[in-house]
């Protein structure tokens, strides 16, 4: 265990989470009818196609929520981020395929769009309506992440 800002943090728990999950992650994201290179350097990158990334994106979109809290929302404000709610749309077509590399291969791209959307778009300090709308956009990626994940039998940490 860790201490950070006057908490104690399991580091254990979550290092076993983040190992499993790039694991888990690295395996399910082949199609079955090729072969896996495993590759522990790259399936532990926070930056590129690995669990650990999705987990980030997850834990980004966890934290984002606990600072700010959505208020009434105005979808018609929601324009710019139109990536991100196709690549959301997608997500029951995906899943009805049952293919886990298609759906780990999906949270991959997800995670890679929240995260784009995270640098373009400023969520917590952007005009109110725009923050609601934007806030509802980051709680339904965190959802569809988390179920995501789950499908694939890897945990969402809320914190990272």
């Amino acid at each position: 265990m860790i201490k950070r800002h006057g908490k104690v943090k399991n580091l254990d728990k979550l290092t076993k989470i983040i190992g499993y999950g790039a694991l888990k992650y690295s395996i399910l994201k082949v199609s079955p009818d090729k072969n896996v290179l495993f590759d522990w350097e790259k399936a532990l990158n926070f930056e590129g196609d690995s669990g650990p990334y999705i987990q980030y994106a997850y834990a980004r979109a966890s934290s984002i929520l606990r600072k700010g809290k959505i208020g009434k929302v105005d979808y018609s404000v929601l324009k710019d981020e139109i990536n991100l709610i196709e690549v959301l749309k997608k997500f029951p077509e995906i899943v009805l395929k049952e293919k886990p590399h298609l759906i780990a291969n999906y949270a991959f791209e997800l995670a890679q769009n929240f995260n784009e959307f995270y640098r373009d778009f400023p969520v917590l300090k952007a005009e109110e309506k725009v923050k609601n709308a934007r806030l509802l956009l980051v709680k339904v990626t965190k959802q569809v992440l988390k179920n995501s994940l789950y499908l694939l039998g890897i945990e969402a940490p809320e914190r990272m």
